[in-house]
């Protein structure tokens, strides 16, 4: 499983720093955050470092749109759902968004948009077939994934995973990129049913020989490898790890106070550095530091031996720091069989689970980015995606 890198604002010199470092990546450009122009800079600027880019359209919710959305070249004028489907909107949105967009960034694959799926419905397979066949014409020598936004209703329900899943089976596309709304606008999610429901869409399209590609995403969904899922999508914000499907609606952003947040990838949990302060009088930063194999320059210097709040450690090495050690995690787990991964995931879960247990009990808490908030509903889902589709998967794996 690989980590793709989620655009957000004042994430450019990011996505730079982490791509130069990897010596390779894939990056997610957000028109509602860039221009055109300054897309095709980036994007120019990524190739150069052996960087990949997708656009992801984001029309997920065309009727109410924010205004920055709406003045892409690509955006419908006066949007209608009817006359929108059913005239010359659809061919004229394709055709722009190939010309403008997809060739002249040279994405290295198309990002098919399609509306918000708040539940099962006969009217978005329908638009989403009409999208589908308009891509079809323009003969596309570059794979195809189809945008799946879906709601948290949907993903609660069984059932209606099993009718996607159905819907999805024969559609014309090398793959999916799947965002999904999270609970109650949660970071990590302690909603079985919604979390196994998501790992087992997920498998389903892999059966069908797809890439999934699954967006908005945190070190949480890490699980997603037990599906052999392509890569999930992170970045710096909240905004980036978290569908924010508020800003969709055009709804008032929420301003929110900024904290500068420690990711111990061993303990799957984030620290706000007084908390490492704590440690440090302790005697347990030790524990809290990074090991040596996730090559993060970025978080030495809060193990310097000096007090961590003293160090000026700030934002940048914050974010980069998250994102550096969550592509490693991203490939750790991706092994070479469904057993291997299973073992995996569960000795890396319960080891975050201890630790960060042991922690809390020593006064160093992650508050609501305490991974042993849903240590328990993961190890829950790895047990339940076993009993329904551990066998098929077990006996498919090298050929997923």
């Amino acid at each position: 499983m690989n980590l793709y890198l989620q655009m957000g604002h004042g994430m450019k010199g990011h996505a730079i720093e982490l791509i130069k470092k990897w010596q390779e990546g894939t990056v997610i450009l957000s028109p509602k955050n860039m221009t055109l122009e300054q897309m095709k800079k980036t994007a120019n600027e990524l190739k150069q470092i052996n960087g990949n880019v997708l656009f992801d359209p984001q029309f997920y919710m065309p009727r109410v749109s924010q205004e920055r959305l709406q003045q892409h070249s690509y955006w419908p004028d006066n949007y209608s759902t009817n006359t929108f489907f059913n005239g010359s909107g659809i061919k004229d949105m394709v055709e722009t968004l190939l010309n403008e967009y997809i060739y002249p960034i040279h994405a290295s694959g198309f990002i098919i948009p399609s509306l918000f799926l708040k539940d099962i419905n006969n009217d978005w397979n329908i638009s989403t077939r009409n999208i589908i066949n308009e891509v079809e014409r323009g003969q596309i020598d570059i794979p195809k994934y189809l945008t799946l936004c879906l709601g948290t209703k949907l993903l609660e329900k069984e059932e209606s995973i099993h009718l996607l899943i159905e819907e999805l089976e024969d559609y014309p596309v090398d793959g999916f990129y799947i965002i999904p709304e999270h609970p109650n606008k949660s970071y990590l999610i302690d909603n079985e049913s919604w979390l196994l429901n998501l790992l087992d869409l997920t498998a389903g399209l892999k059966l069908f020989n797809k890439k999934v590609i699954l967006g908005y995403s945190n070190h949480q969904f890490l699980f997603m490898s037990l599906a052999k899922v392509d890569a999930i999508c992170s970045g710096i914000w909240l905004k980036t790890r978290v569908f924010p499907i508020g800003e969709f609606r055009d709804e008032e952003e929420e301003i929110a106070r900024r904290s500068v947040w420690y990711y111990c990838p061993q303990a799957l949990s984030e620290y706000q550095i007084p908390s490492l302060d704590i440690a440090h009088r302790g005697g347990l930063l030790d524990l809290l530091e990074t090991p040596d194999e996730f090559a993060s320059d970025y978080s030495q210097a809060l193990f310097s031996g000096a007090q961590p709040t003293t160090v000026n450690w700030g934002e940048s090495q914050a974010f980069r720091h998250y994102l550096n050690c969550l592509k490693k995690q991203c490939i750790d787990v991706s092994k070479d069989s469904y057993e291997n991964t299973k073992y995996y995931l569960r000795l890396l879960f319960e080891t975050a689970q201890d630790l960060s247990d042991y922690f809390r009990q020593n006064g160093v808490r992650a508050k609501h980015r305490d991974f042993d908030n849903v240590a328990e509903s993961n190890l829950a889902i790895l047990d339940g995606f076993d009993n329904i589709r551990g066998l098929v998967f077990s006996t498919n794996w090298d050929n997923l």
